[in-house]
């Protein structure tokens, strides 16, 4: 068999090529991987860090895309708008560690969830990053939310956080406390302090529950027996009221009587009086009849006579003239039946 004879190529006329096709390959691949972009939102910023010098931007980027080179700059993006920490997501997955275990100044444990409202001021982020870095919660707000939570909790008694009766002055006093604290960042901007929820021992809030029951039960005691006052405040008036209606009406009467009895002892005066005075009128009236008639004799002998029927007859005895003597009737009636003539003018 024949054999094959391939023609030989001129490599070293063609090497040249070859190192410039492998050069510009691998200056392709080495900017391709040095070339990076980032899309900066409304809600953010981003803070350029030169790799080689260490140096950080004080300019922050505002929204938009921004192109450099992996390899000698770094990006960092910051959200900037207000939001809580720990988010809820980060309180769910690491809950023992954002829960923060405080005492109270009476001694009792509580389990307290605090919530940081925050925002960041643009134009300070790079100070905040240079100073701190991007995991600046943890290494900044985190412990001094619990230090600040940790004095002000143990300002209060447990049974006034139980009731709720100071949340809103102890959150209050954290948000003052972190701000004052905080402001050698003037990056971070503390909006408020909220207490998501307080949770102390099964056996503590079973004291303070039953505490509460008896509590209300003296609170429904004393309203019934404010109520059981008022009452016999209304029966006591009405007893009053009555009381002095029945003395009304016996003075009333009193007086009523005492009137009438006035009126019938002036009326009987009266009568009395008129009675004296028609007394004294016949009085005098048998007086001057009597001087009149001539003596008392005559007047005596007058009403004998006048009571003496008219159709009376007499008879008599005659003993002699001038004779008183009882058989001379002549004598006796004479008398009378002159003195009767004389008087009625017969």
């Amino acid at each position: 068999m024949d054999e094959i004879v391939f023609p030989q190529i001129p490599y070293k006329k063609f090497m040249p090529q070859l190192i410039a096709v492998i050069v510009v390959f691998f200056v392709l691949i080495f900017a391709v991987l040095s070339f990076g972009w980032i899309n900066v939102q409304p809600n953010e910023v981003a803070v350029r860090v030169d790799k080689l010098k260490g140096h950080v931007d004080q300019e922050p980027l505002g929204v938009g895309y921004h192109f450099f080179n992996k390899w000698f700059t770094d990006m960092v993006i910051y959200k900037v708008s207000a939001r809580s920490f720990p988010s809820q997501s980060m309180a769910t997955e690491n809950e023992k560690e954002y829960n923060m275990e405080l005492k109270t100044n009476d001694g009792q444990n509580v389990s307290v969830d605090i919530t940081i409202i925050y925002s960041l001021n643009a134009k300070d982020v790079p100070l905040l990053h240079q100073a701190v870095g991007s995991n600046y919660e943890d290494q900044i707000l985190l412990p001094q939310v619990r230090s600040e939570a940790r004095i002000a909790i143990g300002n209060y008694s447990a049974e006034d956080i139980y009731q709720g009766n100071v949340r809103d002055q102890i959150q209050t006093r954290i948000k003052e406390k972190l701000t004052g604290v905080l402001s050698k960042y003037p990056a971070i901007n503390v909006q408020d302090a909220l207490i998501r929820h307080f949770q102390f021992s099964v056996q503590f809030e079973a004291a303070i529950e039953q505490k509460k029951i008896a509590a209300q039960m003296v609170e429904v005691n004393k309203q019934q027996a404010l109520a059981e006052e008022e009452t016999a405040k209304k029966l006591e008036a009405i007893a009053r009221g009555q009381k002095l209606k029945a003395i009304q009406e016996a003075e009333g009467r009193a007086a009523s009587a005492k009137i009438e009895a006035d009126a019938e002892r002036y009326k009987l005066e009266q009568e009395a009086t008129g009675k004296l005075a028609l007394y004294k009128a016949e009085a005098e009236g048998k007086k001057l009849s009597a001087e009149a008639l001539g003596g008392g004799a005559n007047v005596v002998a007058l009403e004998f006579a006048k009571n003496i029927p008219n159709k009376l007859q007499i008879w008599g005895i005659p003993t002699g003239q001038n004779s008183t003597s009882l058989m001379d009737l002549s004598g006796v009636f004479g008398n009378m039946l002159e003195a009767r003539n004389k008087s009625t003018g017969k």
